[in-house]
């Protein structure tokens, strides 16, 4: 749950301000007065009425405009939104191809690309579009000196995709960063 401005920009310092103290008038102020007028001995029975009315007619508002929104929120002009959950998209370096297996990369070949060229890879992966896999597998055997068969494209791309990412992060941990293929 987040709370988000109705104009869908970022909230403002008033309405943060506007709407916690509305929080305080609709509840919490009329509570504490029944207790402190309680604890002192000295609450009446219209007080304690009047009280219980003023919390009960705030915490009902939200049922009776069509947003169900608090006092505070139509105020402040915000209102209380639910987040979406973001899921993380697969690991494309752990998927299982049998045919990838096959495929073995020197340590020259792997550094014929940096990591501009593996996040251009893992996007081309992620479309699974036959002719743009086939066009890249291409591009990367001849550049590397590697015979792919357009049938294995995609096993070819996974196994480079994956050998060519951990290459990168095991240079990463030494300091050595690659950021495209024009970088020596």
């Amino acid at each position: 749950m987040r709370v988000a401005s109705r104009s869908g920009a970022g909230l403002t310092l008033d309405q943060v301000i506007a709407r916690n103290l509305m929080r305080e008038i609709e509840v919490f102020l009329p509570l504490s007065i029944l207790a402190a007028r309680g604890s002192a001995g000295v609450a009446d029975t219209l007080s304690t009425i009047f009280g219980l009315v003023w919390a009960l007619l705030f915490s009902l508002f939200p049922l009776f405009n069509r947003d169900r929104l608090r006092i505070g929120d139509l105020l402040a002009g915000t209102w209380v939104v639910e987040a979406p959950k973001v899921a993380l998209v697969e690991d494309l370096s752990l998927r299982k191809d049998p045919v990838a297996a096959r495929f073995q990369f020197s340590a020259a070949q792997l550094d014929a690309y940096g990591i501009a060229e593996l996040h251009k890879l893992e996007e081309v992966l992620r479309r699974d579009d036959y002719f743009a896999l086939k066009a890249v597998a291409e591009t990367i055997g001849r550049k590397i000196g590697a015979k792919v068969e357009p049938a294995d494209s995609k096993a070819f791309l996974t196994a480079y995709y994956g050998e060519l990412r951990a290459h990168l992060e095991r240079k990463l941990l030494l300091g050595n960063r690659k950021a495209d293929k024009y970088a020596r």
